[in-house]
């Protein structure tokens, strides 16, 4: 068993699990009485999940100088008025804030100082950074590529040449820069995944197989963001690159994953037969809604 494990895997593991039902109107309005207490501090608030965002206290509302104090002072609130642990990461970007929020979990805090940001990523596998995934991950293995001094150890052609514009991103967080602004209520219009086959797919039973992590992916990210969608749209590539899209609308929004993989898999079944290979299939919804949060511990990251 292991952490965001679809519920089917879990169940067939686990036969006897017992499954406790969440209670989405309590987790939304815990969610927002933490919004409110980040809100007390800044006005740049930046949503990762309902339980996790990045506030910008460059010029923080009490005029306090210290990022940590200020983390400290929002741990201590939520403690005391919500009665949940929190644990803050603080640094001078994004990248580095969201690793030091992950550095001390459970109901930690740490910080990584200008001085500090290099030689704490040197050392650090690359599969520990935010944003790089597991495909992306062992593609830098084949290549030799570790941890993030082996990143740095690459020229910027290089990473170009291999890892496309996310190149450049490499490039420079292995050297601790991100110059990325926080984004105070970004609005995003679609939640989707997909996966490239190291071989293709011919028949129905192994692109349902192969659709069901893909599906479990999606799923998780709605019940992290707290939102549904209601149009669903297939993805579907072949070796040659060509590809193919199905899109289906409803009037209420997608709210179970049972429901999201019976309807993907009635999409794929209207792409089916195919005499092409299948190399990628991916999943995503639109027309997004807002629905409930979830109920993990509150992650907050500084910069």
């Amino acid at each position: 068993m292991r952490s965001a494990m679809p519920s089917v895997t879990a169940k067939r593991r686990c036969p006897d699990l017992i499954f406790v039902k969440p209670r989405f109107d309590v987790y939304k309005a815990v969610s927002l009485q933490i919004r409110e207490i980040f809100a007390e501090h800044t006005p740049i608030i930046e949503g990762l999940s309902l339980d996790e965002a990045y506030l910008d206290v460059t010029e923080n509302l009490k005029g306090i100088a210290s990022a940590t104090q200020i983390a400290e002072d929002i741990r201590a609130k939520i403690r005391c008025e919500a009665n949940l642990t929190a644990s803050a990461g603080v640094s001078y970007n994004k990248f580095l804030a969201k690793l030091a929020s992950d550095h001390r979990k459970p109901d930690g805090l740490f910080v990584i100082t200008p001085k500090m940001g290099p030689v704490f990523l040197e050392n650090l596998p690359v599969a520990k950074f935010h944003g790089v995934g597991p495909a992306t991950t062992a593609k830098m293995h084949r290549l030799g590529i570790e941890t993030a001094l082996d990143l740095r150890a690459q020229t910027l052609p290089f990473l170009q040449q291999h890892f496309g514009k996310s190149g450049r991103t490499y490039y420079w967080i292995a050297r601790g820069v991100d110059e990325r602004p926080v984004c105070a209520d970004r609005v995003r219009k679609s939640v989707g995944a997909e996966n490239t086959f190291a071989q293709d797919l011919h028949e129905f039973a192994p692109m349902r197989e192969a659709l069901e992590p893909i599906i479990a992916k999606v799923w998780r990210h709605c019940q992290a963001t707290g939102v549904r969608g209601r149009t669903l749209t297939l993805k579907m590539k072949f070796a040659n690159f060509q590809q193919i899209t199905r899109s289906k609308s409803f009037d209420d929004a997608i709210d179970s994953l049972a429901g999201l993989e019976s309807l993907s898999v009635g999409l794929l079944e209207k792409l089916l037969p195919t005499r092409k290979g299948v190399r990628l299939l991916g999943i995503s919804l639109s027309s997004l809604t807002e629905a409930q949060a979830t109920g993990r511990q509150l992650s907050l990251v500084l910069r």
